[in-house]
């Protein structure tokens, strides 16, 4: 059995947002993708937290289930999403509905994905507003003028009328931002929101969130796979490979002390992050398609200090040592205070007793 001082999980009293064993799968003809593998964390009032990783490695999956917005082929197959203590995991699409964009908004990569291009940037508020806020008319009006001011919109009582088109990129996510907001969310998801917009437009919308979130004490979950932005808008870190959570960590001990293989080969590969190297650092390989149960860790193929139990033993989340119990690592060489064989046994010990439960 495990050993308490190493836990595989840690309780939050309050948290706003709990996710434990998320399991959520894509069902093709050929195979079942396992998006989503057994992940778990929590989110605390006033809190950012990050979730890292390449492309594939189930980030947005993560998002979506929370939001209820898993499209077929998917659904989720198990595990519990609570959001101030009340099960997510078992609401009809109508119930999904009035929680999501009032008490839960997301703000997705591509600004124009979320707004229509036959209404005014205006009349979306305004609509947000109406199905959440029962507001219309002038009342409705300025309300949607504060929210553009209050996202740094100059002249918001002339752009409120304007259409998408007529907005910059950076306006445009500022503009999806006031939707978000339109119902004053206690939660925001920001599924990579400044991808694609330059680094000053960047660095902008980081600020702004960093501003709103203390007005109004936002709970914020940011999904990117840019470290540089992580490191400066993140309380704590998740990094995602291959549908689980590897490594858990305040931001500032991960990027000072990254414990697995892969969130080591992460922060290699940031540009400048080794000035005397002639070419940059990768991972080589690719985010493997996880179509079956994980028996055996999903990155020992691209990891270099990877040994034969690798193969054989299914990772789980465990503390790095014994006075780490805020920083854990679904690694073999965890926790690093024990033997080699030890930890094996400690990582196969918790995965039979993780089965068990469900």
């Amino acid at each position: 059995m495990a050993s308490s001082q190493y836990s595989t999980s840690k309780t939050s009293e309050d948290a706003i947002l709990r996710v434990e064993n998320l399991q959520t799968a894509f069902f093709t003809d050929k195979e079942v993708i396992r998006a989503c593998d057994g992940v778990s964390f929590d989110i605390k009032r006033g809190e950012t937290v990050g979730i890292v990783g390449e492309s594939g490695s189930g980030k947005s999956v993560t998002a979506r289930s929370i939001m209820g917005l898993v499209d077929s082929p998917g659904r989720i197959l198990g595990g519990s999403i609570k959001f101030k203590g009340e099960e997510l995991t078992s609401k009809s699409e109508k119930q999904y509905r009035q929680l999501r964009g009032g008490d839960i908004a997301m703000v997705f990569q591509d600004p124009l994905t979320s707004l229509n291009p036959v209404y005014s940037v205006g009349n979306q508020i305004k609509e947000a507003l109406k199905l959440h806020q029962n507001l219309s008319g002038t009342e409705a009006t300025k309300e949607a003028i504060s929210l553009l001011e209050a996202v740094g919109i100059p002249d918001a009582s002339r752009r409120v009328k304007e259409y998408p088109h007529e907005f910059s990129g950076g306006m445009r996510q500022r503009a999806v931002i006031a939707m978000a907001l339109a119902c004053d969310p206690e939660l925001l998801i920001c599924d990579e929101p400044t991808t694609a917009l330059d680094v000053t437009i960047q660095a902008q919308i980081l600020e702004l969130l960093d501003e709103l979130q203390e007005e109004r004490d936002l709970a914020i979950m940011f999904i990117t796979h840019d470290m540089g932005v992580i490191a400066e808008i993140a309380d704590r870190v998740n990094v995602m490979y291959a549908g689980e959570i590897v490594e858990s960590a305040p931001v500032v001990e991960l990027f000072e002390n990254p414990r697995h293989p892969y969130t080591q080969g992460l922060l290699r590969s940031i540009p400048g992050s080794n000035p005397d190297a002639t070419r940059l650092e990768t991972i080589e390989g690719d985010v493997p398609t996880p179509n079956e149960p994980a028996t055996y860790c999903r990155f020992a193929p691209r990891c270099p200090k990877a040994f034969a139990e690798c193969d054989k033993v299914h990772p789980v989340p465990l503390s790095v040592n014994e006075d780490a119990e805020n920083h854990t690592s679904a690694c073999l060489l965890y926790p690093e205070d024990v033997s080699q064989s030890e930890a094996v046994e400690m990582h196969r010990n918790a995965e039979t007793e993780s089965e068990e439960e469900l």
